[in-house]
């Protein structure tokens, strides 16, 4: 189970997974910017690589822990930054923002839905090495 921890301005909220999550990924992004000469080289400029994670919480229950979601998902995409943590058993956490620019759950059942979220990693102090390591946490390795 995942955790995310966020202050909304009136004091830390802990939103525990309950359900999920699944297809949990880390991976690089690099921020590049290619330009192409007319003999057809290529040069990149390279400015960043940075870490995403994205998952799918797939059975979020009305009455149950979406309302918890949509809460957190008002604040995250506002920009708001974010603990996150990819074991809630363990106290390994990244600083994260959302990559998202909307939250629509899509329905799955009577009562539940499903959606995907992608964060990125806040490159600080508390930023993993690599993915692996965030895929690591995530299974208690």
């Amino acid at each position: 189970m995942v955790k995310i921890v966020y202050n909304p301005g009136s004091g830390d909220v802990t939103l525990t997974s309950v359900r999920g999550p699944n297809n949990f990924q880390c991976a690089y992004r690099s921020r590049v910017h290619d330009n192409l000469a007319t003999s057809g080289f290529r040069e990149r400029v390279f400015e960043a690589s940075d870490m995403v994670i994205s998952f799918t919480m797939p059975a979020m229950v009305v009455d149950g822990d979406l309302p918890d979601w949509c809460a957190f998902m008002t604040f995250a995409l506002a920009g708001g930054q974010f603990d996150f943590y990819p074991n809630s058993a363990l106290s390994d956490h990244y600083h994260c923002v959302s990559e998202d620019e909307g939250f629509a759950p899509a329905r799955v059942a009577p009562a539940r839905y499903s959606a995907s979220f992608r964060f990125q990693i806040v490159p600080d102090d508390h930023a993993p090495g690599d993915p692996a390591y965030v895929l690591q946490k995530f299974y208690g390795v």
